[in-house]
């Protein structure tokens, strides 16, 4: 199965000061997020990998992103909210800007976790076990309820997919460490999935480097 997972769009226009924002806080796609939704729908309608299945977090910006993207691949179903897919509460960073958590909280603590996704001993709303437990759980569901042959696109905000990469940390030498700890506004990463594994196809990418589903000959 792969599962082809999006950080959704832009939420700060261009010139606008990028805070930190969390589980609460849910300001809409900007124009540019819309337009990084539209360019979604068109690599998976040119690259014929229409979604089976969507899904996304209760965000309305991960939502809205989804619903453009699907609209825009020409699939039928709409997305399907999951609570596990949530973002995490960040707690004292919400509202600053790196560099002011930088200055409040030190350079080690948000490096530590911009780099390697290694959580701080902050004081953060979210619970590190139970927000990885349910991500797993998430995934696991994914593989039980999906076909081998399926595509599906779930659209998350940040945090997810920042424990999804730090699982998959130094188990595949073609992903540095670095790479695995960021996905930008707008981007993808696509899993392979199967009953014991889960691979890296592509992380952190354009859209537009979706490729046509490879056949059994």
């Amino acid at each position: 199965m792969k599962v082809i997972f999006s950080r959704h769009g832009n939420t700060f226009s261009t010139g606008a000061k990028a805070i930190w924002i969390g589980d609460q806080a849910d300001p809409p796609l900007v124009l540019e997020g819309e337009r990084q939704a539209w360019r979604l729908g068109i690599a998976l309608r040119r690259a014929r990998r229409i979604p089976s299945a969507a899904f996304c977090s209760p965000l309305r910006r991960t939502s809205a992103y989804a619903e453009i993207a699907l609209a825009t691949s020409g699939a039928k179903r709409p997305p399907v909210s999951d609570w596990r897919l949530s973002e995490i509460g960040y707690g004292d960073w919400e509202g600053l800007s790196n560099i002011e958590v930088v200055r409040r909280f030190g350079a080690r603590v948000f490096f530590d976790w911009y780099r390697r996704s290694i959580w701080p001993i902050s004081n953060w709303n979210t619970d590190q076990n139970v927000y990885v437990d349910g991500i797993d759980s998430f995934l696991l569901d994914l593989r039980r309820c999906c076909e081998p042959t399926d595509t599906i696109l779930v659209v998350t905000a940040h945090g997810p997919l920042k424990c999804i990469g730090r699982r998959l940390m130094g188990k595949f030498g073609d992903f540095p460490v670095a790479q695995l700890a960021r996905v930008d506004t707008g981007n993808i990463c696509e899993l392979e999935m199967g009953d014991a594994f889960l691979r890296p196809v592509i992380w952190n990418e354009c859209p537009d480097v979706l490729l046509p589903p490879a056949w059994p000959k």
